[in-house]
């Protein structure tokens, strides 16, 4: 029987055997080569912290209080959400693709995925749970890797589309996990004057700079905020992108780097509350603006300059950009293992994050 990674109860990985079922007629079954998953967004999602006696009222679209347990959004659910494979089974109302096509799209880790190849009127995110619409593109010649970084990439598109940074435009990306090395190289590619790059671990400051970054600041060593002001003789950033996921303290690191009228961006998910967060002071004083994109916790919803782009726009343009070898990151998916190293890895995820970039599994 085929084997998919899971997380249990107790939020560890784990290998489980399932069932093949009959494809439906609009379907593929699709061997799987390589997988990928968003370790930042999980981890978030098992922290609760941010859901701790509320629930979520989707009619109104506020926390309320509840007395009920928290639901858990992770244990059973899916692990991964990007895959390349070869199509190995093809439903009988497909025209489009054959048995032996190799696509790339949102799959699962797992040995093999049942992808629906229709693209329904409005896109949902397929999120953690079936059903769901999915997408496949044809891999052609492109490497595998870049291809595993296709649904991060989306995040990074709209962070900066929603930022609205133009050509010219200084801009400081606070964060150095997956997402935010895509930002970086999605701001080079948009014509940003400079790029500052934050974080604390040091081979992502030095991918950052293979991917368009003009400085990087550890910071835990300097005033990150500080060294950007005086980098750029005292202005500040004409945009700071937070997408750390780590807390508040990253994005004060980007109010104070912003300059006067400047944006910025929280595109990170945040835990906890908000103790360190002062806006009475520079956010006030500088008159700064804040966007949070539609890429981040609202993916059911379009793009904010809809309907010009829509959700399958925004994901063709960055296929389209990764086949023209534009948007390009070599070294992102860090470590690439086994199916069967892959709970191994997750602990090393947990607990030594520093060590894990974007992790890959290859069957």
């Amino acid at each position: 029987m085929p084997i998919k990674a899971v997380f249990n109860e107790d939020h560890e990985a784990t290998l489980v055997e399932y069932d093949e079922r009959p494809l439906l007629p609009n379907e593929v079954r699709i061997q799987t080569e390589y997988a990928s998953g968003k370790h930042g967004t999980t981890m978030h999602m098992m922290d609760g912290r941010n859901r701790q006696g509320l629930r979520w009222d989707d009619e109104k679209r506020i926390y309320l209080p509840s007395d009920e347990p928290d639901p858990d959004p992770v244990p059973d659910s899916k692990v991964g959400t990007s895959g390349v494979g070869v199509i190995s089974e093809v439903g009988a109302a497909v025209r489009d693709w054959q048995v032996g096509d190799r696509v790339f799209g949102f799959m699962d880790v797992s040995e093999t995925n049942i992808i629906t190849v229709d693209r329904p009127a409005d896109f949902i995110w397929p999120g953690f749970a079936e059903p769901s619409p999915w997408l496949i593109w044809e891999l052609g010649d492109l490497d595998p890797l870049t291809a595993l970084c296709f649904e991060p990439a989306y995040v990074a598109v709209n962070s900066v589309r929603d930022s609205n940074l133009r050509f010219g435009d200084a801009v400081a990306v606070v964060g150095l996990g997956a997402i935010g090395l895509l930002t970086v190289k999605v701001a080079a590619l948009t014509g940003a004057e400079v790029i500052f790059a934050v974080d604390p671990i040091a081979n992502r400051r030095e991918l950052a700079l293979d991917y368009g970054a003009n400085h990087v600041i550890d910071p835990f060593a300097v005033d990150a905020a500080l060294e950007i002001k005086t980098l750029t003789g005292g202005a500040g950033v004409d945009v700071a992108i937070e997408i750390s996921g780590v807390g508040y303290a990253a994005l004060v690191t980007a109010i104070r780097a912003a300059r006067f009228g400047g944006t910025v961006c929280q595109a990170g998910a945040i835990i906890g509350n908000g103790a360190e967060l002062w806006l009475g002071r520079e956010f006030l004083t500088n008159s700064l603006k804040m966007v949070v994109p539609r890429g981040n916790g609202a993916m059911e919803f379009a793009p904010s300059d809809y309907p010009l782009w829509d959700q399958y726009r925004v994901y063709d343009a960055i296929v389209s950009m990764m086949k023209q070898d534009k948007l390009t990151v070599p070294g992102l998916i860090n470590p690439l293992v086994s199916i069967e190293e892959f709970p191994e890895t997750f602990e090393l995820i947990k607990h030594s994050p520093s060590d894990v970039v974007k992790y890959g599994v290859r069957f």
